[in-house]
C-alpha cells in the first residue's frame, strides 16, 4: 500500500538554518554532495543505486534526530545519502525563472544507516516532481527544488522514532566554483555540497495500522 506524502526540495547556494518548528520529528544531516549533468540530479556517491546499499550513495558528516524540538540522538559514521532524481530536463538558466518539471516517478531521495551490502537502517522517499526557480542576485546563484511529490516513504530508524504525515525533505547547498554550465539558455550541469533536513509527524505507537501502511520494514527498491 503506498502512502501519498508531500515533500519540499530545494536547493541553494546560500546555506539556509534548517528549523526544527511545526514538526514532530526532524532529522538533520550535513556532508551531502550533490551532481547535476542536464538530466539527473544524484548524489556523489554513485550514479548507481536505489537498493539501499550504502556503497552506491555518498557519505555523510552527521545526522541528528530531534523528537518535539530535543535532540535524541546523532550519528557521524556509517551514514549515507542515496538520491536520484531524473527526467530533470529543461532547468532555464535566465535568472529569477521557475519551471515545474514533472519527473515521472522514478525519483528518490534516501537516507541511509549502516554498510554495505545492505543499510540496517533508512528513511527512504519518492518523489515524482519538483518545481525549479533559478535566481542569480548580485553574482549569488541559487536554485530552488520545491513542491516535489513523494509517492510513497519507508523507514528503519533509531531511536524508537517512526515518522508519519506529513513527510517533508528539504536542503541547500553551495554550487561548486567553476562547475555551473549552461547551454541554449538551460542549466546542464553543476556540483554542489550542503545540508537538509527530515520533517514529519511522529507515530507514537509501534505495531499501530499506521506502522504497516508505511510499509515498514518491507522495502522493494528501484534500480536508476
Amino acid at each position: 500500500m503506498k502512502t501519498s506524502v508531500v515533500g519540499i526540495l530545494g536547493l541553494a547556494a546560500m546555506g539556509l538554518a534548517p528549523s526544527i518548528a511545526n514538526a514532530d520529528i526532524v532529522i538533520e544531516f550535513s556532508g551531502m554532495n550533490l551532481v547535476y549533468n542536464g538530466s539527473a540530479l544524484y548524489d556523489a556517491g554513485s550514479a548507481a543505486g536505489g537498493n539501499t546499499n550504502p556503497a552506491d550513495a555518498d557519505g555523510l558528516a552527521s545526522v541528528d534526530f530531534f523528537l518535539n524540538g530535543s535532540q535524541v540522538g546523532a550519528m557521524s559514521s556509517d551514514i549515507s545519502l542515496d538520491v536520484y532524481i531524473p527526467n530533470l530536463v529543461g532547468i532555464p538558466s535566465t535568472p529569477g525563472t521557475a519551471t515545474i518539471i514533472n519527473t515521472g516517478g522514478a525519483g528518490f531521495f534516501d537516507l541511509l544507516m549502516g554498510t554495505s551490502p545492505l543499510a540496517s537502517q533508512y528513511l527512504l522517499v519518492d518523489v515524482s516532481s519538483v518545481t525549479v526557480t533559478y535566481i542569480d542576485v548580485a553574482g549569488i546563484i541559487q536554485f530552488t527544488f520545491g513542491a516535489a511529490v513523494a509517492d510513497s516513504f519507508a523507514q528503519n530508524l533509531p531511536y524508537g522514532l517512526i515518522v508519519g504525515q506529513p513527510l517533508t525533505v528539504s536542503f541547500s547547498a553551495q554550487i561548486d566554483p567553476g562547475t555551473l554550465t549552461s547551454a541554449g539558455g538551460f542549466i546542464t550541469g553543476f556540483h554542489a555540497s550542503g545540508t537538509g533536513e527530515f520533517r514529519g509527524l511522529e507515530i507514537p505507537t509501534p505495531g499501530s495500522i499506521a506502522l504497516v501502511a508505511l510499509g515498514v520494514p518491507a522495502v522493494i527498491r528501484r534500480r536508476r
